[in-house]
């Protein structure tokens, strides 16, 4: 375990490194070295390359920047953003349906909670769930989607829920929806149909994807969301959690399955810095 966490902190992905200290490690952004490691941060070609997406004044390049930043650690505190932030909300549109809520997640842990659209589109958004902890499909043109589960509920959609729900919990706003989505996911096995767990409900989300986006997430988005939210640790996680451990290799690094990358994260089918961070935090939160 040593090993895999100097691996997490070298200098070389400095975003990784930073992550790591403050939140897997818990030491103090005050302390010599997380101070060192941030402004290490801020000075890499990796955050340049992000903030210059903004310039590009694109919504979708927006959406994916807000992300990076939020993956990296990062606030509104640490990054001139908060301009950025009134435009992708003025460029919210019906075409941006599926990514809202993946996009509150990112402005919850940019440090945005309190922001008065912010606040209200997460209450709207939770008052949506569904008796099973499911969010229904929000294209009204489909008979039918991926999910295959009843009455259209999209566990796509549902995932980004879990996440937005989790960096929520991570600030201590706790809504009482949260009950019915965490039972969603243990009476799927986590990411599974109900009725047969040996098929997933969707095959692609049982590998380790990874950047996400509101449509494409890895098995180790859903348990670490799982595992703050304080439901990992039932007994029917179990074969999520198996599966996650058969993606690691001899060394304790965790293999990048398949990624489209909007940041530079890694090789597919190499140990992942990333894949392997969100596992050991995932196990950290069960633990807790």
């Amino acid at each position: 375990m040593n090993n895999v966490i100097s691996w997490l902190l070298e200098g070389e992905n400095p975003e990784v490194k930073y992550r790591t200290m403050i939140e897997l490690l818990d030491i103090p952004k005050d302390d010599p070295e997380v101070k060192k490691a941030y402004d290490d941060l801020l000075k890499s070609d990796i955050v340049g390359l992000i903030m210059d997406k903004f310039k590009l004044n694109n919504k979708w390049e927006d959406v994916t920047a807000l992300c990076a930043l939020a993956e990296f650690g990062l606030t509104r505190v640490d990054v001139p953003i908060d301009d950025y932030i009134e435009r992708v909300i003025k460029n919210m549109d019906y075409s941006m349906k599926c990514a809202k809520i993946l996009l509150l997640r990112n402005l919850v842990s940019l440090g945005y909670y309190k922001h008065t659209w912010v606040k209200e589109e997460i209450a709207l958004a939770f008052s949506n769930i569904r008796e099973d902890g499911t969010f229904r499909c929000l294209d009204k043109t489909k008979k039918s989607n991926d999910s295959k589960l009843p009455d259209m509920g999209c566990y796509r959609q549902t995932t980004t829920y879990l996440l937005l729900a989790a960096e929520l919990k991570k600030i201590d706003v706790i809504l009482p929806q949260f009950k019915l989505l965490i039972n969603f996911y243990i009476n799927h096995y986590v990411a599974f149909h109900s009725d047969n767990q040996g098929k997933a409900i969707i095959k692609e989300m049982v590998g380790t994807y990874y950047p996400f986006d509101h449509v494409k997430l890895g098995l180790q988005m859903t348990i670490y969301g799982l595992s703050v939210l304080g439901g990992a640790n039932h007994s029917n996680c179990n074969k999520a959690l198996a599966l996650l451990e058969s993606k690691k290799d001899c060394e304790g690094k965790y293999i990048l399955d398949k990624s489209f990358p909007y940041f530079e994260v890694g090789n597919i089918g190499e140990p992942n810095k990333w894949i392997t961070l969100y596992a050991l935090l995932s196990e950290k939160y069960r633990i807790v």
